[in-house]
């Protein structure tokens, strides 16, 4: 990772940076990006991803488990309301604890707006299933539907 010094309101010796590598740094968007794609065409890269942002297709195995749920976030609430009444539990009073993030769907496409094809290419190849599974839309979250289309 790409290591980019933000304004932390202190200063930091250029001593102290090189001793502290990465330490108090805050990395963009796209370097975030990239550490998650770095290396992971190689075999068995992807199992051992943190699981915060490894696909979940890989990280539930849904081809090999047959689920009889699977909620959303997004709709935790909705779901959550299906699943007491689908297996016959009461008296759950468990509600998302932050609520929906606010963000708009252009707020997720900003994000995406300034990365590189190449990037974009590579994290739609690594999270499609996720994104076919859970019907989640690609153009929800990036706005290039050539590139999309180009990188299928």
């Amino acid at each position: 990772m790409i290591c980019r010094r933000r304004n932390l309101n202190k200063e930091v010796p250029q001593s102290s940076q090189k001793r502290d590598g990465c330490k108090g740094t805050i990395p963009s968007f796209e370097d975030f990006i990239r550490y998650i794609l770095v290396n992971k065409d190689k075999s068995g890269v992807v199992a051992k991803m943190n699981y915060h942002w490894q696909p979940y297709s890989v990280l539930c195995q849904v081809c090999k488990f047959q689920y009889n749920f699977i909620g959303k976030y997004e709709t935790f609430n909705d779901h959550f309301i299906y699943f007491l009444k689908r297996f016959n539990l009461s008296d759950w009073n468990i509600q998302k604890p932050n609520g929906a993030s606010g963000l708009t769907k252009w707020d997720y496409q900003k994000f995406y707006l300034t990365l590189p094809d190449e990037l974009i290419c590579q994290l739609l190849r690594l999270y499609d299933e996720d994104f076919r599974f859970f019907n989640y839309r690609v153009d929800d979250y990036i706005n290039r539907p050539t590139l999309i289309q180009n990188c299928k």
